[in-house]
């Protein structure tokens, strides 16, 4: 089925906003994935909270022009062939699940590129990227190695306080002999 005029009016107003909005934009080529494996990615991006949807070319670029996408930024020669696009306010989710699905599926959708943040990212730039820890587990990494030292004084302190303690019990027990 055809899609009409006024229903590419409404995908591009729709990506305008939320693509402004976007923390990060990935640029895959879908070309080889079956209709089972692309339902089984949809349904990951969407348990994430990762939009991803496919996008021809020439409204994409409409896209890229509205939100201020410089054409000598790279993206543009990005848009070559099928283009699906996953996006989200995350800097960083999208990238990891694409590259952890297409791990898991003979390496597809292969990654194009995409933007971070404003900033365009190469496929080298965008897979080191995926391989950065997620924010909670960098906070949670923080907190094991702040409260380490805390740790450690609180076992030197008992073991000071053990030991005289002991000085203590020691003395007394002299005495009472």
């Amino acid at each position: 089925m055809a899609v009409s005029r006024k229903q590419k009016e409404n995908v591009v107003v729709t990506l305008i906003k939320d693509l402004g909005e976007a923390g990060s934009v990935i640029l895959t080529d879908f070309t080889g994935i079956n209709v089972e494996d692309m339902t089984e990615l949809r349904a990951q991006m969407r348990e994430n909270d990762v939009n991803f949807t496919v996008v021809k070319n020439t409204l994409l670029r409409r896209i890229f022009n509205e939100i201020k996408v410089e054409e000598n930024e790279g993206v543009y020669a990005m848009m070559e062939g099928p283009t699906a696009l996953a996006y989200a306010t995350d800097e960083v989710l999208p990238i990891k699940i694409i590259k952890k699905f297409a791990q898991d599926h003979k390496g597809l959708p292969q990654v194009k590129g995409g933007f971070v943040s404003g900033e365009t990212y190469e496929i080298g730039k965008l897979m080191r990227l995926a391989d950065i820890p997620s924010r909670d587990e960098l906070l949670a990494k923080f907190m094991g190695s702040a409260r380490s030292p805390l740790q450690g004084f609180v076992s030197v302190s008992s073991g000071i306080i053990r030991k005289f303690f002991y000085a203590v019990n020691a003395i007394r027990e002299s005495k009472e002999n």
